[in-house]
């Protein structure tokens, strides 16, 4: 990567010159130098990082400094600065155009510092690279918070890069049941997962009919992050969740998940538990399991779902089912609903069952689902 990238910064630099032997001579030996200088320290990093990941040893010492913090109580986990979804934020100091010694300073710096997961997408690596990015943390981390008895988290957020290949997690059972074992231990009770992805770190490969070549990763991927999502639920402390995929669609080349076109996450929720407060943006279900999520909830819980796709079923059976399903419900929000029937209602008749009308809050179909109405929306515009 960084030889193509050299290369490709010398020919644009010298383009319309005339050509020079003994230049391309200096410019493949001060490549190669800055090549060889960046590749050690980067090198020399990586193994130090392995080395402090092996056995758990990073997880521990997280859990050790966790655990000296008064009144700590609230927990994220990320690998970028939050409050910027498109690019990497760094700023890289200028150098004159004959200052060589500092531009190569700066390129050394530049190609020996860490990569974020979303660069190792957009270099377009080999197999290789991929059992080299700690995606196990997700699972060790937890896994140690849950060893330390005086450690009390109320809030854990994962927020982490979405461009990993999340079927590396290897979650045997055996690995989910001491997952929902140290989420019990921490007596956690809100849970957010929200992949992120810096939209700006692109591009990534399409084909010719411009369909994102990773998007045939997905379904797999979204099968272990439903069984990992899943042991958190089954600790049964869970009592709020936030579980939002904007960005991981994104972060697979795609404008948004309707360029995925996959099956549903199908999370498993847990019946006789705490869980109280669901909030669901940008997933895919389907109207039965919109069904057993409403059971699933404690009575005069509050549900919010945006922009969820139905891709198979219908949102007027999922209104029923949600509203058969939910115990005296204390809010329900349902806003910009995607799939089903909604491609063909046409704009004015979704305004009319998804939207406040006037200084209302609640549409129509949160109010039937509420209980607020007796009849279903989608049965008035058949009259």
């Amino acid at each position: 990567m960084i030889d193509r990238y050299l290369q490709t910064h010398h020919d644009e630099a010298t383009k319309g010159q005339c050509p020079s032997n003994d230049n391309d001579n200096n410019i493949q030996a001060w490549s190669e130098s800055i090549s060889r200088q960046a590749y050690k320290i980067y090198s020399e990093k990586y193994t130090s990082q392995t080395a402090s990941h092996s056995n758990n040893a990073f997880a521990k010492k997280l859990t050790e400094t966790m655990a000296k913090l008064p009144n700590l109580r609230h927990i994220a986990l990320h690998d970028g600065v939050l409050e910027n979804n498109y690019d990497l934020g760094r700023v890289i100091d200028s150098a004159d155009e004959q200052d060589v010694s500092t531009q190569a300073g700066i390129l050394i710096q530049i190609f020996s510092r860490p990569m974020l997961w979303e660069e190792a997408r957009w270099i377009e690596p080999n197999e290789c690279i991929w059992p080299g990015v700690p995606i196990h943390l997700l699972v060790d981390i937890p896994l140690a918070l849950g060893t330390s008895e005086s450690l009390i988290i109320d809030h854990l957020s994962i927020q982490v890069s979405a461009a990993p290949e999340y079927t590396a997690l290897q979650l045997s059972d055996d690995c989910l049941n001491r997952l929902s074992a140290a989420i019990k231990t921490m007596d956690l009770f809100q849970f957010t997962f929200q992949p992120r992805c810096r939209s700006g770190c692109g591009p990534w490969t399409i084909d010719e009919e411009g369909n994102s070549n990773y998007e045939l990763r997905t379904a797999d991927e979204l099968t272990v992050i439903k069984r990992y999502i899943g042991a958190f639920f089954a600790a049964g402390t869970i009592n709020a969740a936030d579980i939002n995929f904007g960005e991981f669609w994104h972060s697979l080349g795609g404008g948004s998940m309707l360029d995925a076109q996959m099956s549903s996450i199908a999370f498993n929720w847990p019946f006789n538990s705490n869980l109280w407060s669901v909030t669901l943006i940008e997933t895919y279900v389907t109207d039965v399991e919109l069904g057993v999520l409403a059971k699933a909830l404690e009575p005069e819980g509050e549900l919010t779902l945006f922009a969820v796709y139905i891709h198979h079923g219908s949102w007027r059976d999922a209104l029923d089912r949600l509203r058969q399903g939910l115990r005296n419900p204390h809010s329900v929000s349902i806003r910009h609903p995607v799939g089903g029937e909604i491609p063909s209602l046409g704009d004015d008749r979704v305004k009319s069952i998804f939207s406040p009308r006037d200084d209302k809050e609640d549409t129509e179909a949160d109010r039937y689902v509420m209980g607020k109405s007796l009849q279903n929306p989608f049965e008035l515009f058949r009259k």
